[in-house]
């Protein structure tokens, strides 16, 4: 009878235990989670509706077109839509997509209670237990955490993608049709993270750039600059 008394005790603690900790976590408004794998890292916030925002570095080149593979088999393996997922390459090498793919998962999987705070052109993100996990810099590189100095990140995530057919721009020598991206992914109520040829991509204060190649000046990608931004609320003030 103690025995059995015992066992009941203990599986009524549990339970407050299992209730305390939901509690806990519901204070949050993002799931965060982080990977790396091989030369890639990934950085995966998740809001309370679900709405994801997907950020890898890969230090090799990204063509776009090897971007658009890889975020074709992330989309089928996981629950992310396009325009929330920013693929971004930090140096020159070999496309290693494997690498890219592998970390986006992990970070996936990694998702737990967090909390974000953006000051200084810098998102620094936290585990639900207060240990920084990683910060994402103001040129859109994922580094290690430092001291953050900021405000506390609300609200949901919205994104918005957009492909356009130009020239090639500034290299004269390799004329010709291409695709470029433009993206925006905000945030909560703080910044937006966006991509764009270098000189249709404006520093401002709640915006993190991953920046590409500048090409020349076309209306196409303009109009799809001002579209982006429309979509996730609007460009900074």
């Amino acid at each position: 009878m103690l025995r059995r008394s015992l066992r009941r005790l203990a599986g009524c603690f549990a339970i407050e235990l299992a209730c305390a900790f939901a509690a806990l976590a519901a204070d949050y408004e993002f799931q965060v989670g982080y990977a790396t794998y091989g030369q890639a890292k990934s950085l995966a916030i998740e809001d309370r509706r679900g709405n994801r925002a997907i950020i890898t570095t890969a230090a090799f080149s990204l063509p776009l077109s090897v971007a658009e593979t890889i975020a074709a088999q992330v989309m089928a393996d996981h629950r992310v839509e396009r325009p929330g997922l920013l693929i971004y390459s930090v140096a020159s090498g070999e496309p290693v997509p494997q690498q890219a793919r592998t970390a986006i998962g992990a970070a996936i999987g990694n998702l737990n209670p967090g909390y974000l705070i953006f000051g200084n052109g810098r998102l620094t993100v936290f585990t639900y237990g207060g240990r920084c996990l990683i910060a994402l810099t103001a040129e859109a590189s994922l580094q290690d955490c430092t001291v953050p100095n900021g405000d506390s990140v609300h609200g949901t995530i919205r994104s918005a993608y957009r492909v356009v057919e130009t020239t090639r721009g500034l290299q004269t020598r390799d004329a010709g049709i291409y695709s470029v991206a433009v993206q925006a992914i905000a945030i909560g109520n703080r910044l937006i993270v966006f991509s764009a040829p270098e000189n249709f991509a404006q520093p401002n204060k709640r915006l993190i750039l991953a920046v590409t190649p500048a090409i020349g000046d076309d209306p196409r990608v303009a109009d799809a600059v001002g579209q982006v931004f429309l979509r996730v609320g609007g460009r900074p003030q």
